[in-house]
């Protein structure tokens, strides 16, 4: 049975390094951790919740089951053929030293999801993405245990019903599984998607006309680094809120009275807004309830700048979302999940 520590402080196990505990904490190093565990799953304090690497969670007060953090390590290329290679990368590795692995061997298509923390378990959980890129475009096979009957199964992209920080997994089988592992597809060719954002526009300032994968990646990672705060400085879970897709006739009423309101078309008759955008428009740059605040530079971004409980966060985001629905007529949903 894998180690059980009791009371576990998740301060420095979540990246908004909010104060609280965890009854039971086990963290699964091995597939013979997670067997064990499995085993034993009728014994262990219910709730679970499965953590990765914690950048996408707020604790609101201490938790009185068990967290689980799955661990497991390792990259290895399976197999190749004439225009891919498939990658498979384990729960626990680190979702930007998977991207930088990627990028080394170049290995085109994950290039554009640099620096976003996390891990590789939690990726097709969230569907994460960032500049035109999510996870979906490059999950060949996702890998899991099921907490019911220990059986590992699998399931093909196509079927994990992923959307837009939506996936299969935060519903039909959220608390279900235990994602073990992922399998990419990863192309032979470069295929660079330039135009979201500053991409070009940074690329052009350097002088860098025919962009390698390694161009790509380190313009990304600056920008990002311009925009976000470090989580090992501020605690945050980068863009708290999903950014709203509306209809193109509530944007157009939205326009009559905020004619620069920015938007990126999806579909014919579908736009997504830049909640970024709609909150730093609003005024509430550096607006604060409690330790917690919006960031001064990102208005995406809630920090926890002096000391935040769970529940000033939880408190800051709430106003926002009243703000920005007076304002605008729009619901912004959170990207976070608040246990």
């Amino acid at each position: 049975m894998p180690k059980l520590i009791r009371n576990q402080s998740l301060k420095s196990l979540h990246t908004f390094g909010v104060e609280a505990k965890a009854k039971h904490y086990y963290e699964l190093n091995s597939e013979i951790d997670v067997f064990d565990f499995l085993t034993e799953i009728d014994d262990i304090a219910k709730p679970l919740y499965i953590l990765g690497g914690g950048a996408n969670t707020l604790f609101t007060s201490n938790f009185k089951g068990s967290i689980v953090k799955m661990n497991m390590q390792g990259i290895t290329l399976m197999h190749q053929d004439e225009d891919y290679y498939y990658v498979e990368a384990n729960a626990g590795v680190n979702w930007d030293d998977f991207v930088a692995y990627c990028v080394e061997n170049k290995y085109y298509g994950a290039e554009n999801l640099v620096a976003i923390p996390g891990t590789v378990g939690a990726a097709p959980i969230q569907n994460i993405g960032a500049y035109g890129v999510e996870a979906k475009d490059i999950i060949h096979m996702v890998y899991f245990y099921n907490i019911d009957n220990f059986m590992l199964n699998q399931l093909e992209a196509k079927s994990c019903k992923f959307g837009y920080r939506d996936s299969i997994f935060k519903n039909e089988l959220k608390d279900k599984v235990l994602i073990n592992k992922v399998l990419f597809k990863l192309s032979k060719k470069p295929n660079f998607k330039l135009s979201y954002g500053k991409i070009n526009e940074v690329l052009e300032q350097k002088g860098v006309s025919a962009p390698q994968i390694s161009d790509i990646a380190n313009t990304i990672r600056e920008i990002r680094g311009e925009k976000l705060p470090d989580v090992k400085k501020i605690g945050n879970a980068g863009s708290f809120f999903k950014n709203p897709i509306i209809t193109i006739e509530q944007l157009n009423i939205i326009k009559k009275d905020f004619p620069k309101v920015v938007s990126y078309a999806i579909s014919d008759t579908e736009v997504k807004l830049a909640a970024g955008w709609l909150i730093d428009n609003a005024g509430l740059k550096g607006y604060a309830i409690g330790g917690a605040s919006v960031h001064q530079y990102q208005a995406l971004v809630l920090i926890n700048s002096d000391n935040a409980t769970g529940h000033d966060v939880v408190a800051l985001s709430q106003y926002i979302q009243k703000e920005i629905k007076q304002i605008y007529g729009v619901d912004l949903m959170p990207e976070v999940v608040f246990v």
